[in-house]
Order: structure tokens, then sequence, then C-alpha cells
């Protein structure tokens, strides 16, 4: 059988993946009840390739589990529904992992169980265009870019609830180290019980982290479960104590606060911290009228630049003047 690359019949779905590497194989991740279009379908269409190496899957880690370093990308199918009841480690250095489809056909992820989570453990691994859902009250984290790493890359994904009283109690935790966290979407509960962080950063070194143009919206609380916290938090630091951050770039984001009991918009330099970095043109914005916002926002050490902050219907440039010790 002759080398099925991008060039070949197969490969010709491939087009629509940017930048992919000559050497690279493409991987398809489809529904295993899907009798139209299933994996024993395309299967037939799409046969093992001239290594022997299965190409369609119903289960992300089982393709990924296929895929080498050489550039390889998972394809996700539209609709396609997988149920998280475990920890899933995807680590295959520089596989890309793209969910196909936009709004709510974007694949989903919809994790059950208080412990499940997918960590990313491999340098330059890109997760894009999907969806993940909490199924249960407090789960872990959805996913873990993890210490000891580099160059991970998390893009136009969906961050949300199952039902109301779901919750993810961190949506993405980030300890490697050049990492990308962009466009992006992480929503929580107007009120009432909610997450605890869109996005926390911690140990492990993660310089030159680039966390830009997300949205993050909704009340996330200190608590995370079915106890309604005392304070909100979109972006955070934690287990950073005796580190030093080089490097970070926060920029372009997004950030509202729908709780009214003590926000914590963007806080950063926790555990004696010390933050060199940029934070330029966020925009902040609360529902919280009562409490002195200037010390919600705890830069660290990083530099402020043309951010503002909008509450009680008035929008304020924030400068460094604005900006609590950490």
């Amino acid at each position: 059988m002759a080398s099925q690359n991008q060039l070949s019949r197969y490969g010709a779905i491939s087009r629509v993946i940017p930048e992919l590497s000559p050497a690279g194989r493409v991987f398809l991740v489809i529904d295993s009840d899907d009798t139209t279009v299933g994996p024993d379908n395309l299967g037939n269409d799409f046969p093992v390739d001239n290594k022997g190496v299965v190409r369609v899957y119903s289960i992300i880690q089982d393709a990924v589990n296929a895929c080498d370093s050489r550039g390889d990308v998972v394809l996700v199918a539209p609709y396609y529904t997988q149920d998280f009841e475990r920890a899933d480690c995807w680590a295959a250095a520089g596989v890309q992992v793209i969910g196909m489809g936009s709004g709510d056909a974007r694949p989903a992820l919809r994790f059950d169980t208080a412990g499940a989570t997918i960590n990313i453990r491999a340098d330059g691994i890109r997760v894009s265009n999907l969806m993940f859902m909490a199924g249960e009250d407090s789960i872990a984290r959805a996913i873990n870019l993890d210490t000891g790493f580099f160059g991970q890359r998390l893009d136009h994904c969906l961050f949300n609830k199952d039902s109301a009283a779901d919750n993810f109690r961190v949506m993405v935790r980030v300890g490697a180290k050049e990492s990308v966290i962009e466009d992006n979407h992480f929503i929580a509960r107007d009120t009432g019980v909610a997450s605890g962080r869109a996005i926390s950063i911690v140990g492990g070194d993660p310089d030159q982290l680039v966390i830009r143009n997300n949205y993050i919206y909704g009340q996330y609380d200190t608590v995370s479960d079915t106890t309604d916290g005392a304070a909100s938090i979109g972006v955070d630091t934690t287990n950073l104590a005796d580190t030093n951050l080089s490097g970070v770039l926060i920029e372009k984001n997004l950030i509202v606060n729908t709780d009214t009991a003590v926000p914590s918009l963007l806080r950063l330099g926790a555990g004696g911290l010390t933050v060199r970095g940029l934070a330029n043109e966020n925009r902040f914005v609360t529902y919280d009228s009562a409490t002195a916002d200037t010390s919600k926002i705890l830069g660290g050490g990083i530099r402020f630049t043309h951010n503002y902050i909008g509450r009680d219907s008035s929008e304020n440039l924030i400068g460094d003047s604005f900006v609590a010790a950490a």
C-alpha cells in the first residue's frame, strides 16, 4: 500500500490543517455508535497505513497514543461526545488535537467524576476547538498543561457546565513554559455556586506564558463547590511560593465578574511570587459596586498598560497606581 500522506486521497482532508508537517499523519475520532459514518465505515474508507497503523478511533486517547512525535494530527468529528471518568494523559510531543465543527457542533468532552481530567504531558501539544463540560459538582480541573514541558497551546475552546449545579474547581491549570492560551471562552454561572478559577498558573516555572484574547465570564468563587464562596477569580497564581515568573503576557482578555461579593478579577503575586511581564489592553468588568476594586487586582510586579475596568456603569483606566501590592 502506498504511503498515505497529505497528498493522497486520505490526506485530502488535511488541507484544512495549516502547517501540517509533510511527515505527519492524520487520525480521525468519531462516535462509536454512529451507524452512518462511524469507525467501522470510515475504517473501510481509510484503512491502516503501510505501517499497519489504525487511523480511525472512537476515543481521543487511543488516537493520541497512536501518534508519533513528528507533527501528527488528531481530528475529532463534529457532534462527537465523550464522557470522562478518569484522568487521561495526552503525551505525544507536537501532536495537534483539533475539533471539527462550530458552535454546538464542536466535539464535547463531559467530565462525570471529580477526578476526571486531561493531562497534557509533552512538548508542543496543541488542543483546539473542543468543548469541555463539567458534568458533576466540583470537578478538580478540565485540562492541565503540566509542569516540566513547554510550548503547549490551547485555543478556540469552550469551558462550561452541563447543568446548573455542575462546575470545575479549575478550568485550566498551566505550569508549562512558553505556553499560549488564547481565543477561548470560560463560562461560569451568573450567581450561586460556581467554578473556582478560569485559569490557574501554578509552580513549575511557566515563564513566557501568553494568556491572550480570552473571554472569562461569570462567578468564580474560592470554594467552587455547593457552597457560595467569598471571592471571584478569573486568572490567578497558586502554589508559587519562592518562584519568580518571567516574561508573562496577559493581553486583550475580557474578564466579567458577576459576583457581588469581593471580586478578584486578576490575582498575581500570591505566595510571595514575583511576576515580571505585561498586562496589556485587558478589560475588567465587575458587578460589585460595594468593594474597592483597587484591592482586587494584584500585579505581583507585572506592569500594566492600557487596561480598563468598568463598574457602576463607568469605565476607568488602570495604571500602576491602581494595582495593589502583591
